[in-house]
């Protein structure tokens, strides 16, 4: 299924891409002025709007998905304006919107390094216990994201014997079943035994995620147990610093990202990285 959705996106970009690049080719050959730079930003901003409107009917709505197309707007305006934004007001608003650019292309840099660098902490994690953080579940099936998380668990789970499991996920919008029970029910059917995995159901959040799978941990092993968690590689910088301010000593287990979310996801954990940063969350 994987390749069979990779290749209708990466055919639905090449044509559009080419449709683009003939369309420029013959507004220049009909004596009209649009410069490699100018269609370089139009290519790059219809694109955006595309992958927002593909990845809409694909995924849940989030902000991760209107991104996209909030950038792609912008370039597509700069596109068709750029010969006029010389003076004025419109000069103003193309600096605005370069400094906007710059400062979001930093903030995407830094982030980025910190998404990077922590991914990479948990490649030997020890753990006596893990806590897998939910994700939406479409019915009572996991979706993808969730599936990545869940397989990357049942390998560890498989590696460590002694090691348990706590599968964390309340009920939301959309869910016939609470994550916590959908995951524990693909990890069984998965072939991982049902008394080595606990289901909390009641966390809407991840920093209730943590709270409530510490004292499922705690109650079966003590309080001493070693902690590890597992969360798609965006997430696990944050997931981090929220259990680190909850005073939890755990280390992070990335698990992939689907692929064609990579983009929303980054942007939207760019923005929750920043929010939370600002409020003294992480």
């Amino acid at each position: 299924m994987y390749t069979r959705w990779r290749l209708y996106i990466l055919a639905v970009f090449v044509v559009l891409v080419a449709a683009l690049m003939l369309g420029c080719a013959l507004w220049r050959k009909r004596g009209h002025s649009f410069g490699a730079f100018r269609e370089l930003l139009l290519i790059l901003g219809v694109v955006l709007i595309v992958e927002t409107l593909i990845i809409s009917t694909l995924s849940n709505f989030n902000l991760g998905v209107i991104l996209p197309a909030f950038f792609g707007v912008q370039l597509v305006f700069v596109a068709f304006v750029l010969p006029w934004m010389g003076h004025g007001f419109l000069a103003f608003l193309k600096w605005l919107i370069v400094g906007c650019y710059a400062a979001a292309f930093a903030i995407f840099a830094v982030c980025g390094f910190l998404m990077v660098r922590a991914s990479g902490e948990g490649a030997h994690a020890d753990a006596d216990a893990i806590i897998v953080l939910g994700a939406a579940v479409h019915g009572d099936k996991v979706t993808w994201v969730l599936e990545n998380r869940l397989n990357t668990a049942a390998a560890y789970l498989e590696s460590h014997p002694e090691a348990i499991c706590v599968v964390s996920g309340g009920q939301g919008a959309g869910e016939s079943v609470t994550e916590g029970s959908a995951m524990k029910k693909y990890m069984e059917e998965h072939g991982i035994d049902s008394s080595r995995v606990y289901a909390e159901e009641q966390a809407k959040n991840t920093k209730e995620n943590f709270v409530n799978s510490k004292k499922i941990i705690d109650k079966a092993l003590g309080t001493n147990a070693r902690i590890a968690f597992v969360t798609t590689n965006f997430h696990v910088y944050r997931a981090g610093r929220v259990a680190k301010e909850l005073g939890m000593q755990v280390v992070g287990i990335p698990a992939e990202d689907v692929w064609y979310l990579r983009l929303n996801n980054f942007l939207r954990e760019c923005v929750g990285i920043c929010v939370y940063a600002l409020r003294g969350d992480i």
